[in-house]
């Protein structure tokens, strides 16, 4: 366990003393879009306000999920390894943003966007790729701005898309998965793995 908290540190250091200014003004943007999940919570809101049927379910599955995360599982985690932010433990990080004093692991920005990434990507397949790569930054953002270890970052990932695959199951038991009846009328395919309603 020693040996694997070495590395983390190692790893944290490199990608903390890497950066350049284009990176600081990119990722503290992408950063900035998870804090207290305030930008997910406003599409989700105009998701319930705006969204059709399906929209506004997939809407309330994410909140769910991500409700049962922040407020059961995260707070259970936090009891197991209250666990410093690196910027508290490790004098050489540099720092970008607010530093942020709750307990470091698991990042819950990664956890927010592996949730979101695994529901929203596969609910609508035109946003995947960005998706991916905004959720790919969020998680390399975290550790270079100071905030937090690499492990915190991949094991938020891990809860998020842990939780994200629930959603994905809760959806496709509600047949949300399916190619809405625009798409179908424009020749679309459905979602992969999904039958046709």
């Amino acid at each position: 366990m020693i040996g694997a908290l070495q590395l983390d540190q190692a790893a944290t250091l490199w990608v903390n003393q890497h950066y350049n200014p284009v990176l600081d003004v990119l990722l503290v943007g992408v950063s900035y879009l998870g804090d207290y999940g305030i930008a997910w919570g406003l599409a989700a809101i105009a998701m319930l306000i705006f969204g059709n049927r399906r929209t506004r379910l997939l809407a309330i599955i994410f909140l769910s999920g991500l409700l049962l995360t922040e407020f059961v599982l995260m707070p259970a985690i936090c009891r197991w390894w209250d666990r410093p932010r690196a910027f508290i433990d490790m004098a050489a990080i540099r720092t970008l943003g607010p530093r942020h004093p709750y307990p470091s692991f698991p990042s819950a920005h990664a956890h927010l966007w592996g949730q979101a990434v695994v529901l929203f990507a596969v609910a609508f397949p035109r946003l995947r790729w960005p998706l991916i790569v905004l959720g790919v930054l969020t998680l390399y953002s975290r550790p270079y701005m100071g905030n937090h270890y690499v492990l915190d970052s991949l094991a938020g990932a891990v809860l998020g898309v842990g939780i994200g695959a629930l959603d994905l199951a809760v959806a496709s038991r509600l047949g949300l998965l399916r190619a809405p009846p625009e798409a179908e009328a424009t020749g679309d395919e459905p979602v992969a793995g999904e039958v046709p309603g």
